[in-house]
């Protein structure tokens, strides 16, 4: 799909690692089946599309909670609740069934609440797409004809009849017991988040109905993982050992120029936020998106910055 949600990792103190080859619990242990124990709930935001839903009751009662900040495939998922607790650092795979997208990646572990601990990952899809871990190393292999060429930037890779098919999560952590989340037909709620996903590119100020036939999606002019560098990383933060995420989206003009920055959301501090935009606002710059006539036309840019220590 187009570079919508490909994550930048800043180099030296700010690289973050990816860890393959999960290791699990018994695959032959049953997992622990939770059932809904609430409808949907879908929450429009200024920046985001929010869906979540609970599942068992009592001591077992957990929140499964999915995000999406524009119109992609992927998302961001935040499973939370007491059966989720398991051995600190414990590796955590992922996976939706029958038939869907699999991660066995590493994942980061934090608190939501009074359904905690949680287990976040971000790139998650119900359905595996060709492309599905390809921001995984688009920094290395960054390919501006390549981004030129790719003008899917609305269009679905993941079928409506795909989503319906998907009805369960599973969660491995370490040799802890698995957890199986029935979720139903994701066919509907799907179909919710799409429909708040067009509401929010109107309140961006997007043209949706000629961005739907769009010749050329907004294309970094240069590997976008040099626009945020080490340099960058406030030193107060460095000091105190602070590590962070922050998922952002640039308005692009009809020059390629960004018009503001806009933090999508982040785990903070703030400082980490003032840095991301003004070192994006300094040095990104775009090709801009064209429009069915190949005129160019004011269009946004999203991605991702994560501040990590080694």
């Amino acid at each position: 799909m187009g570079e919508l949600f490909k994550k930048l990792s800043l180099v030296g103190l700010c690289v973050a690692a990816l860890l393959p080859g999960i290791a699990s619990a018994d695959e032959d242990e049953e997992p622990l089946v939770l059932k809904p124990s609430s409808r949907w709930h879908v929450n429009y935001a200024d920046d985001s599309c929010r869906m979540m839903r609970m599942f068992g009751e009592g001591d077992e009662e957990s929140a499964f909670v999915i995000e999406r900040y524009g119109p992609t495939d992927s998302f961001f998922m935040l499973v939370g609740g007491k059966p989720l607790k398991a051995a600190r650092h414990v590796d955590t795979a992922l996976r939706f069934g029958p038939d869907g997208y699999e991660f066995d990646r590493s994942t980061k572990e934090g608190e939501f609440g009074e359904h905690s601990p949680a287990v976040m990952a971000s790139g998650m899809r119900l359905v595996a797409t060709p492309d599905a871990d390809e921001y995984q190393s688009y920094n290395e292999h960054f390919d501006p004809e390549k981004e030129a060429q790719d003008t899917d930037l609305f269009e679905q890779e993941i079928t409506p009849e795909q989503e319906a098919a998907i009805s369960w999560l599973e969660i491995r952590r370490g040799r802890a017991r698995p957890i199986r989340l029935e979720l139903g037909s994701m066919g509907p709620p799907m179909e919710a988040m799409r429909q708040c996903i067009d509401e929010l590119l109107t309140h961006w100020g997007i043209d949706l109905e000629a961005h739907r036939e769009i010749t050329r999606a907004v294309v970094p002019k240069a590997n976008p993982a040099r626009w945020v560098r080490s340099s960058d990383y406030p030193l107060n933060l460095v000091r105190k050992g602070a590590q962070g995420l922050v998922q952002f989206r640039l308005s692009v003009g009809a020059d390629g120029v960004p018009t503001q920055c806009h933090i999508q959301a982040s785990t903070r501090p703030e400082g980490f936020d003032k840095a991301v935009c003004n070192a994006l606002m300094r040095r990104a710059r775009f090709e801009p998106a064209l429009d069915a006539e190949g005129r160019p036309i004011a269009s946004y840019w999203r991605s991702a910055v994560s501040f990590e220590m080694p």
